[in-house]
């Protein structure tokens, strides 16, 4: 009597194959939220190994990205800076929508037609892309929200 095992053996080997290359629950990646902390917030995120640190003009800021989102166009994160002037005079104008709340210090915002915008700790400004104007500060800390969906990944 002759055995055949061909048959069976590959379905059986096909079947292993199979559940050992496809992903399990515990395997797959697992959308999750990202929290900042009080002591985040407080300052302690501007001390992580990847915060960026920059001096330009003699204005010292810091950055920390949060989160960003998987088409790179939403982004989240923390920022710190010190006295600026800033006017942004012609188109494009602000280069992505921005929602900014202030822990600490505050801003000025002098649109084009001369309206103007004072935000406190504690307050929040929408600024929209294409925003023209002065942006004055003695300095602050910022949570940040942007999006730009120019920034999509294609």
């Amino acid at each position: 009597m002759k055995k055949c095992w061909t048959k069976p053996f590959a379905t059986a080997v096909a079947t292993l194959a199979f559940v050992a290359l496809a992903p399990t629950a515990a395997q797959a990646d697992v959308l999750k939220p990202i929290k900042v902390t009080k002591p985040d917030i407080n300052g302690a995120v501007f001390q992580r190994k990847d915060a960026v640190h920059e001096n330009k003009d003699g204005n010292a800021t810091t950055d920390v990205v949060t989160f960003t989102s998987n088409d790179n166009a939403y982004q989240t994160g923390l920022y710190q800076s010190g006295p600026l002037h800033e006017t942004i005079s012609k188109a494009p104008g602000y280069p992505y929508n921005e929602f900014l709340y202030f822990i600490s210090g505050g801003a000025t915002f002098t649109s084009a037609d001369g309206s103007v915008v004072t935000a406190h700790a504690g307050e929040a400004v929408s600024l929209p892309k294409g925003w023209i104007g002065t942006f004055d500060t003695k300095g602050y800390t910022k949570l940040y929200v942007t999006y730009n969906p120019d920034d999509i990944k294609k």
